[in-house]
């Protein structure tokens, strides 16, 4: 779409270059930088950093980062668990939008798009709870977003995929409970990071100007409310 793209990582260093080099080939400006979402002090770096390298503000921002981390029944979940599952899910989004809220006023135009969940509505998976918390939360702050931001024509909307075929699953999931998930997707598949990513583009573009405070489900009719 022409834009210029930092693209974040924590601990996937290589994919992330990987991803780099080969759109950097096409002639697409990809930028790979480390930073824990989780950090106020990292965040405002890495944007500062960001902003330096690129020149103008950021004015597009995908909070994509999230992970389970770990599944737990509640009364046997450790708060550190809790805590990090929340402050990477939610706080993390909180702390990018802050620091590139002021460079897209400066502008008077600006996307935030926020990647929730499906488990925001259903609760999650087993042991889940505080990703789920945390991810609803993501929902609420979206549309505080939405309102605070719409007089600097800041948009901010929240995109909710469901079962998509990423490598989360390896760790939290069996080939034989996706395939019990696929049976019961409407559409009959898993969902691709392809059909996640076409709806943030859309959202980032200047064809969602009047599109605000929404939460965009992708999820094959798994969930319809």
């Amino acid at each position: 779409m022409g834009a210029s793209v930092a693209c974040c990582y924590h601990t996937s260093r290589n994919a992330a270059e990987a991803l780099a080099s080969s759109l950097n080939e096409k002639g697409r400006e990809v930028y790979p930088v480390k930073v824990d979402v989780s950090s106020s002090r990292e965040v405002e770096a890495v944007i500062r950093h960001i902003q330096a390298h690129f020149e103008p503000p950021v004015t597009i921002l995908v909070n994509n980062a999230g992970d389970m981390i770990g599944t737990s029944p509640l009364e046997e979940m450790d708060e550190v668990l809790w805590d990090q599952v929340i402050d990477l899910n939610l706080k993390g989004a909180f702390l990018c939008a802050k620091q590139c809220i002021p460079g897209m006023k400066s502008l008077q135009w600006g996307r935030i798009i926020n990647i929730t969940s499906i488990s925001a509505r259903s609760g999650g998976g087993p042991g889940a709870a505080p990703y789920a918390a945390a991810k609803a939360g993501l929902e609420a702050l979206t549309r505080a977003m939405a309102k605070e931001l719409a007089p600097f024509n800041i948009t901010a909307n929240g995109v909710a995929p469901g079962v998509v075929d990423t490598a989360i699953h390896e760790r939290f999931n069996t080939p034989e409970s996706l395939e019990k998930l696929r049976q019961i997707i409407p559409l009959a598949r898993l969902g691709l990071p392809e059909d996640v990513a076409s709806v943030v583009s859309f959202l980032a573009s200047n064809d969602a100007a009047y599109i605000t405070g929404e939460i965009i489900a992708v999820n094959g009719g798994l969930r319809m409310d």
